[in-house]
């Protein structure tokens, strides 16, 4: 497994570069072409929205709660859900708001700390617990859906998470990072992380999938490795500005 892991990013490099370096220009032409219409598409959806992020923040922190009810409660109600529309309009509040609220966040002078924190406070959780419930693991976190996930795996991300911070707190300047931040923001990531990969593990149980895709050998599909991301963007967003 871990083999894959490594032979997919190796592949993925090798992708890119050779698209920079060794395609002809019309290819070239192409692809650029492709990202450029996806990305005016993006940005023209950016500009209508923008005015209701807000809104679209505690929409998207609601519709996470109402998943944490779903995983509790599988799989009592999933024949009210488990139909096309359903699960479209879920990967619709999945998606979006993470991807909106990363553009907002975009903005921000320190963006580049910002998002790198996101990303590393994600991997730190899910290391952590991966290892904390491999080596201490006992107590089922929510069995029905993922067997292998255990409340001390949770223990060891959110542990995870607050050795990070009080490694950042003591390199940055004492205003950049608040205790108050330092405390809150382990708990907030692990909880929605826990929860992202869980509601991608309920979905995946009710349609009989192992992973959302193969597209990525050894990882799964692209959703298995966002999951955690799109489900702590919007908490991580909500702490970050109303703390600092």
């Amino acid at each position: 497994m871990l083999a894959q892991r490594v032979f997919t990013a190796i592949g993925l490099l090798s992708a890119l570069l050779l698209i920079v370096f060794f395609t002809n220009s019309l290819f070239f032409l192409v692809v650029l072409s492709l990202v450029a219409l996806f990305m005016l598409f993006c940005s023209l959806s950016y500009v209508m929205l923008q005015d209701y992020l807000s809104v679209i923040l505690v929409l998207s922190l609601i519709f996470w709660i109402l998943a944490l009810i779903l995983i509790c409660t599988y799989p009592r109600f999933n024949s009210y859900w488990n139909n096309l529309y359903s699960l479209g309009l879920m990967g619709i509040l999945v998606l979006l708001p993470c991807w909106l609220l990363l553009l907002y966040l975009r903005q921000h002078d320190d963006f580049i700390v910002y998002f790198l924190g996101l990303i590393v406070l994600v991997a730190a959780a899910d290391t952590g617990a991966f290892f904390s419930g491999r080596r201490f693991g006992r107590h089922k976190l929510a069995e029905l859906v993922s067997p292998n996930k255990t409340w001390e795996g949770v223990i060891g991300g959110i542990v995870s998470c607050l050795v990070l911070l009080v490694i950042v707190k003591s390199i940055l300047p004492a205003e950049k990072i608040s205790w108050v931040l330092i405390l809150v923001l382990p708990l907030l990531v692990s909880f929605f992380s826990v929860t992202g990969d869980l509601f991608e593990s309920m979905l995946k149980r009710v349609r009989g999938l192992k992973d959302s895709g193969n597209i990525l050998p050894g990882h799964g599909g692209i959703l298995d490795r966002i999951d955690g991301i799109v489900s702590t963007t919007p908490a991580y967003i909500l702490m970050l500005f109303y703390f600092n």
